[in-house]
């Protein structure tokens, strides 16, 4: 019998620049918000409501890469690209979840914001609970961009359908805090078309 040979899957990576088109805002899980759910979860008391310091609370909920710089989660990018996808437009969110990959060098997978200038603090009352109420201090960024590179799958998606998959994902999807996917206007984003797309 003749031994069968596998025929090797033909990748592309993609490199180019993401540019907000509205401001973004962050809430990264802070290590003790997660240990207050431990402790929830484990059954122990509550301590009572702590003095609040704002400024350490937005830093908190900050993403930052290994080296300390400001970012956004990848997998929240790949998320809303592939929200973005549907049958009607001939790319099925199952194609697109198994042939396109965020690479990075980052191991929490967070991508580096560029930009110029520090984030505002946001002041937002926000509903918790039952009939609940609480302050939220959160980072903004009103001009923001991020460099990615993608590992694509030729054979199944072309450098045009990631591009425009990305101008959908932020047309009408967005990453992280009042995106539109959830009713909001922030963190929406396009390509960057004044910056050069590679294909390789």
């Amino acid at each position: 019998m003749a031994e069968k040979v596998l025929k090797p899957i033909t990748r592309a990576l993609m490199r180019f620049t993401i540019k907000g088109t509205s401001p973004l805002i962050t809430h990264a899980w802070s290590e003790k918000a997660k240990l207050q759910m431990r402790e929830k979860h484990a059954g122990k008391k509550t301590k009572n409501r702590e003095i609040r310091d704002a400024k350490a609370e937005m830093e908190a909920a900050t993403y930052r890469t290994a080296d300390g710089s400001y970012g956004v989660p990848g997998l929240a990018l790949k998320a809303a690209i592939i929200n973005a996808a549907h049958k009607d437009l001939g790319i099925e969110k199952t194609l697109v979840r198994k042939s396109l990959f965020l690479r990075t060098d980052d191991p929490n997978k967070v991508i580096p914001l560029v930009m110029a200038e520090e984030p505002t603090m946001r002041e937002d009352m926000v509903r918790v609970g039952m009939n609940q109420t609480d302050m939220r201090y959160r980072p903004q960024w009103d001009n923001w961009s991020i460099d990615v590179e993608f590992e694509v799958d030729a054979e199944l998606l072309q450098p045009e359908d990631v591009l425009t998959l990305v101008n959908r994902a932020g047309f009408g999807v967005g990453i992280c805090e009042w995106r539109p996917e959830k009713g909001g206007e922030f963190g929406r984003f396009s390509v960057d078309t004044t910056r050069p797309v590679e294909v390789e």
